[in-house]
């Protein structure tokens, strides 16, 4: 039996995959994820923020898929909104001032070279550990397409 102790266990509901960020009529929304997209979320968080997540099993339940994942568990508070600005601007990726999709008042950011964006970054999404290291997790990571691209580079300014 493996030990799992130090990670966090994580199942899909049956055919729910979290969200993803699309682009809209007008402005981004908003949109159930794929379960690629689900999976693709996490590759980014790993690639980009030196997350640990990892594939564990896909299985069913009814007719629907379920995905399982590990993550290294993370312990920390939560960073304020000043600590989350200045850890995703050292990585390129800058405030999407005024557009909050996912919680409510909840920070987005894009880095226009890659089209890397990051929503949903709220106070229970992006922790503090003791020595003040920032831990995003479970952010809405999406490498945006030219439609939401351009969106987003015009609410940049």
């Amino acid at each position: 039996m493996v030990d799992l102790s130090p990670f966090y266990l994580k199942a899909t509901y049956p055919g729910r995959y979290g969200f993803t960020v699309t682009a809209g009529p007008v402005w981004p929304g908003l949109a159930p994820a794929l379960p690629l997209e689900y999976l693709q979320r996490l590759i980014l968080g790993n690639h980009h923020f030196g997350d640990d997540w990892r594939l564990e099993a896909v299985g069913r339940e009814a007719e629907d898929l379920v995905i399982f994942t590990t993550q290294t568990t993370v312990v920390g508070e939560a960073a304020d909104p000043e600590e989350v600005r200045e850890f995703m601007e050292k990585r390129r990726l800058l405030l999407l001032d005024g557009m909050a999709i996912g919680h409510p008042g909840a920070l987005s950011f894009y880095r226009d070279p890659d089209q890397l964006a990051a929503f949903d970054a709220h106070p229970a999404n992006v922790l503090k550990d003791r020595d003040g290291v920032i831990l995003p997790i479970d952010l809405i990571l999406v490498e945006a397409g030219d439609a939401l691209a351009a969106q987003l580079e015009s609410a940049l300014g």
